[in-house]
């Protein structure tokens, strides 16, 4: 088992949190829009409840992720140009700043809205602003675009996974699979 990243291959831990992310974030995009649509009732504020304690998690792993990303190696493309190496920093960029920025804005929109996050129920987490109905409006909308950026970016990020492996049949996918 290869803890570490080499310049082929990725290490198991940056596959567990890689997978562990994605399945959170395709969990979490529909429990927020299904959350969203319901009408005031306990069952909407039970599923914010996941969806915020959900959220707190992803900004953990992100956090960890960039982290581990930062203490080691990355492999390199195959046969990559300078576009595709371009692009494809670009979107891990793009992904890197969504699970940042979406999980900060929804904390930042519950602080404003003076509804305090108790994480998974075990932990209220520090506001991080008094309530402030301009500030929360604010942060919802970046909250809202992020995730439509964040769907698109993903859309992009799969394509390309798919399109290595079943076009170019190089070992991008192959190599961030267990």
């Amino acid at each position: 088992m290869n803890m570490g990243n080499t310049e082929q291959h990725w290490g198991w831990p940056s596959k567990l949190l890689h997978w562990l992310t994605a399945l959170l974030i395709l969990i979490q995009i529909p429990l927020g829009i299904y959350a969203d649509d319901l009408a005031n009732s306990p069952l909407k504020l039970e599923l914010f409840g996941w969806h915020k304690s959900v959220g707190i998690l992803i900004l953990m792993l992100a956090i960890m992720r960039l982290l581990w990303r930062m203490a080691g190696s990355i492999p390199n493309l195959p046969d990559a140009s300078l576009l595709q190496r371009r692009l494809a920093n670009l979107g891990h960029s793009l992904l890197y700043g969504l699970m940042l920025v979406l999980p900060l804005s929804g904390w930042l929109m519950s602080s404003a809205a003076n509804r305090p996050i108790n994480w998974f129920w075990l932990v209220e987490l520090p506001a991080l602003t008094g309530p402030n109905k301009a500030l929360k409006e604010i942060a919802e909308e970046v909250h809202e675009v992020s995730v439509i950026l964040l769907l698109v970016v993903l859309g992009v990020h799969i394509g390309a996974a798919l399109w290595h492996h079943f076009k170019l049949r190089d070992s991008v996918l192959k190599r961030m699979w267990f």
